[in-house]
């Protein structure tokens, strides 16, 4: 992947950052901010009612000639990073077969990010 393809999935990212944090900000009592963290491409605060604080991070794991791989998954307080999903260059939701080959997922990032957001909250 060249500087030019590279500098393409950042202007997309812009897009699809901006989405989540509207998807994210729908919930009641719930702030999101930006927050700058070494090796993230982007990242969020989300804080809710309870100062419960987690991280969104977007962070590219991968990067070849063709493609390029993305993580998203949220940083928990005690420094464990609860993964989302992985994203290609144009942010679709992909999962790994058994075979190696990267698909794309039935499920939409901003989704499966709220899903895993949820289950953080939970008490059990």
């Amino acid at each position: 992947m060249d500087q030019r393809a590279l500098m393409m999935f950042e202007k997309g990212m812009d897009k699809f950052v901006k989405s989540l944090k509207k998807s994210l900000q729908k919930h009641e009592h719930v702030s999101v901010s930006h927050q700058s963290m070494p090796q993230c491409l982007e990242s969020l605060k989300v804080t809710d009612e309870e100062d419960n604080e987690h991280v969104l991070r977007l962070v590219v794991v991968g990067c070849t000639e063709k493609t390029l791989l993305a993580r998203l998954s949220w940083l928990d307080k005690m420094g464990k990073d609860h993964v989302c999903c992985y994203l290609n260059t144009k942010f679709e939701a992909v999962k790994r077969k058994h075979n190696g080959l990267w698909v794309k997922d039935k499920h939409e990032p901003a989704d499966m990010c709220l899903r895993v957001w949820t289950c953080l909250h939970s008490p059990i």
